[in-house]
């Protein structure tokens, strides 16, 4: 307000002057706890940890997150696991069937190519 003119916008002018005044101390009291908040050495830690990984580890985001990549990290090593079982699997069928055809190919190769063969096994 530029000019007081009476006593009612005075007083007005006061209880505006209050209303300010009082906001501004509940966010100097706010701000205040924050500044405490993040001197804390718990949240110094976190702070710093963040900044080498570049990972955001706010404690609730980061527990939440943690959690999400503890399973998916079980999981990729179970269905890992259970893919290299799977593997093993396929490969031994394979060698099998390999060894099964090389076992027809030789009954029906002669006997001079098969003494020939077990010559250049030895």
């Amino acid at each position: 307000m530029d000019k007081v003119e009476n006593i009612q916008q005075l007083h007005a002018e006061i209880n505006r002057l209050k209303n300010v005044a009082k906001q501004q101390e509940l966010d100097i009291k706010y701000n205040w706890i924050n500044v405490k908040e993040s001197l804390q050495p718990a949240t110094l830690i976190w702070n710093g940890i963040s900044n080498l990984t570049g990972i955001n580890m706010n404690k609730q985001e980061f527990f939440k997150d943690g959690i999400a990549y503890g399973v998916s990290l079980f999981i990729q090593r179970f269905i890992l696991k259970s893919e290299r079982n799977m593997e093993k699997r396929v490969y031994n069928v394979v060698d099998g069937l390999f060894d099964r055809i090389r076992g027809v190919m030789r009954n029906f190769t002669n006997a001079q190519a098969r003494r020939e063969e077990r010559k250049a096994d030895q």
